[in-house]
């Protein structure tokens, strides 16, 4: 293949499609935990399993993340948020490749590489970790290529990835290219800049295979509390400028499906779900899908584990402040999915929920909206339950707010729950809270191209006017209730919310009301018999 136009025709280049980052969207899952490879403590935005696999590699047997994420591509996750943790001390995997020797003065030496271009690299691996250990990088060097001057042709081999191959890269530009098309190597120059040699005789060709070696995670290689908490800050940063490097603007839901993994100590498992939480509540734009740290397959009672989840559960809302639990939902149990790394021994492996959750919801928000209770869907991805909880475990689960996971037969697995941790009813239930998160964002939108303009009532005029819009296709959309939308909603900026005092300030202050559409959960019938046989069958 030429990678270069030579001669006359047609040439095709392809580049990935810009990033289409969109504030408005509220389908967009923000993980965080360890993954096989990829960008260490920054959010990336990947599209899909394919653009995932791109940037982080495929599933690592024990790293419980890989598993969950898969499964929120698969549920109908379209794009996702991933923040990749290591321990302290990660560093990549890499091995020195040098074409021609240096002398004692640090000048290049003819040496059995006579008529080339000498230089000295160090390939490094994209991202730190051992998943590139061991790799192997072929390179073939050319005098003359099909374009006449020196090109080097490069293979990339590296365990459970896709081999690269480059073929007839010129030269001067190897650097570059490597860095713009390979997904897991770098040449990073070393030593004098690279020296082109008279043509002088000597070999036509050069041969190298070169190994990679020294990546790790760090010591110890899990990520601890503070790695977790920096990663939440990054993922919630309202400071930053370019939307597509904005992650807050975008994630509506957070998961951590390795935290328990990762961190063994309880107490920083807690800090961590509290400050995801905290964050969440202060944003108002974004829901954070919590599980259980209980693992069922040491539990062989199911009513001792019910009570340890409900102890767990009473326990975090203990540990948050006023409405902030509102922010967080609870789902159980843990399923069983298959594993292509387990071999025949082991086909199978529990994962926490999570993932599979936040792709349903995603998938559900983007076909109903994010009014509509995110619950009675399939799952996906998972062939069963960990644990099968009695009726009167379910009913306690149920009153907790703890969402569960249900098998039915002829449908299989079944989210059977729609409710936040909050035992009020203002906060109670998942389609509430991300409807608001919804018109949050909206209402952002619209009303921030207002900012400096004059305070007074032309801007207040314009800001209801923006916010009802917003309102009244909520209304319409079945959002809210009321026959009207004056009973649906109110939406008042004037001198009233914004007095004298508060405008020498420069500030507005808009009230807004909103009725939303209760949920059905519960159907009620009566059935009565009458005395001459006729069966009817009443709503309650």
């Amino acid at each position: 293949m030429i990678s270069r136009a030579l001669i006359p025709g047609l040439y095709f280049t392809v580049t990935p499609r810009p990033v289409e980052a969109s504030p408005l969207r509220s389908d967009v899952t923000g993980f965080l935990g360890r993954t096989r490879r990829g960008p260490v403590g920054q959010p990336v935005r990947v599209e899909g399993w394919r653009g995932y696999l791109r940037e982080f590699g495929g599933l690592r047997k024990d790293l419980t993340t890989t598993y969950a994420i898969r499964g929120y591509f698969e549920n109908g996750g379209e794009v996702a948020y991933m923040v990749r943790l290591c321990g302290h001390g990660s560093r990549p995997a890499a091995a020195p490749w040098k074409i021609g020797e240096l002398d004692s003065t640090g000048q290049w030496t003819a040496g059995s590489a006579a008529a080339f271009t000498y230089a000295q690299y160090r390939i490094e691996a994209t991202s730190a970790g051992v998943w590139a250990n061991g790799a192997r990088v072929s390179i073939r060097y050319r005098l003359r290529g099909a374009s006449g001057a020196p090109e080097v042709d490069v293979t990339v081999r590296a365990a459970d990835e896709p081999t690269e191959y480059f073929a007839g890269l010129p030269l001067e530009t190897l650097e570059c290219q490597i860095r713009a098309r390979s997904l897991l190597i770098r040449l990073i120059p070393e030593g004098p800049p690279a020296q082109s040699s008279h043509m002088m005789p000597g070999p036509q060709h050069l041969e190298w295979e070169v190994m990679l070696q020294g990546g790790c995670e760090g010591t110890p290689a899990e990520p601890s509390k503070q790695d977790y908490l920096d990663a939440a800050d990054k993922l919630g940063d309202q400071d930053r400028v370019a939307l597509a490097t904005a992650p807050s603007l975008e994630v509506a839901l957070v998961a951590v499906p390795g935290l328990y993994e990762d961190l063994s100590d309880s107490s920083d498992q807690e800090q961590v779900l509290v400050a995801l939480i905290a964050q969440a509540e202060q944003l108002h734009n974004r829901l954070v899908l919590v599980d259980v740290p209980t693992d069922p397959e040491h539990t062989d009672d199911a009513m001792k584990e019910a009570a340890e989840v409900m102890k767990w559960v009473t326990r975090l809302r203990s540990l948050t402040d006023g409405q902030m639990i509102r922010a967080a939902a609870v789902y159980h149990p843990r399923l069983w999915v298959l594993d292509p790394l387990g071999g025949i021994a082991r086909p199978l492996r529990s994962v926490p929920p999570s993932g599979h959750i936040a792709g349903m919801i995603s998938w559900h928000d983007r076909q109903r909206g994010a009014h509509h209770t995110p619950a009675n869907t399939d799952l996906f991805d998972a062939v069963d339950l960990t644990r099968v909880f009695e009726q009167t475990e379910q009913i306690r689960f149920h009153a907790e707010g703890i969402n569960l996971v249900r098998c039915f037969p002829g449908r299989g697995l079944v989210v059977w729950g729609g409710r936040t941790l909050e035992t009020e009813p203002e906060g109670r239930f998942i389609a509430h809270r991300r409807l608001i998160h919804r018109l949050v964002r909206v209402i952002r939108r619209v009303a921030e191209p207002l900012v400096f303009d004059i305070n007074g009532p032309e801007l207040w005029l314009t800001i209801v006017r923006a916010i009802t819009t917003v309102l009244l296709e909520a209304w319409r959309a079945g959002a809210l209730k009321g026959a009207r939308p004056e009973e649906a909603f109110r939406v008042r900026c004037d001198e009233t919310t914004t007095p004298p005092d508060e405008q020498d300030r420069g500030r507005v202050f808009c009230l807004i009301e909103v009725a939303p559409a209760a949920p059905m959960e519960f159907i009620v019938l009566r059935i009565a018999l009458s005395t001459d046989g006729v069966l009817e069958v009443f709503e309650a």
